[in-house]
């Protein structure tokens, strides 16, 4: 018996030591270093400076930050918008000449159609307004989508213009990581509807 306290006394004293040990060195934890939460990364957003653009006699203003180039195509123009600051992400507007009344519905249909199909049938948001230039304007915000979550289409009776923004991310990206530029463009794109006028 003696030989066995002989034994366990130098594994108690040792255990009682490593308490003490770990009981200083870890009582004050304001030091300790702690993990920062996941935070999305920052996106710069352009100011809110404007630059008209004219095209076939119809003008609107777009972010003067924006690259615009423009082709024309099938019988109407089509307009590429990017922003420097927003990779994986272009603007792209159709601009048509209706030939009749008849047609002018046709065009309408058609575009109204393809934005339900963008949308997915997710919840989105219609602002609808007339611009200062007699323009009837629609824009539609997807917030859940991270393919076409902007889209337009805006007519004065004879003109249509209709348009998607479209992101070339991953399905599996987050729709919050890029709702600064969902924000930044919709701003944008109410300016453009506000203020979109035929010469």
């Amino acid at each position: 018996m003696p030989g066995l306290i002989r034994i366990l006394f130098p594994a108690v004293t040792a255990c009682v030591v490593l308490a003490a040990t770990v009981a200083c060195t870890n009582g004050d934890r304001s030091n300790a270093p702690v993990p920062k939460p996941d935070a999305w990364p920052r996106i710069g957003t352009p100011p809110e400076e404007y630059t008209v653009h004219q095209f076939n006699k119809v003008s609107f203003p777009l972010n003067s930050e924006a690259t615009v180039t423009s082709r024309e195509k099938d019988g109407g123009v089509w307009i590429d918008i990017s922003y420097p600051t927003f990779h994986n992400t272009r603007l792209y507007l159709t601009l048509l000449q209706a030939t009749s009344s008849e047609n002018l519905t046709e065009i309408l249909d058609n575009r109204r159609e393809r934005m339900e199909l963008n949308s997915g049938g997710a919840v989105t948001e219609l602002t609808e307004l007339t611009s200062d230039g007699g323009w009837q304007c629609m824009l539609a915000l997807t917030r859940s989508s991270v393919t076409t979550p902007l889209q337009i289409l805006a007519h004065d009776g004879r003109n249509v213009i209709s348009g998607s923004l479209y992101f070339n991310f991953p399905p599996s990206t987050n729709p919050d990581s890029v709702s600064p530029i969902v924000d930044a463009v919709n701003r944008d794109l109410i300016h453009t509807l506000k203020h979109i006028h035929t010469q």
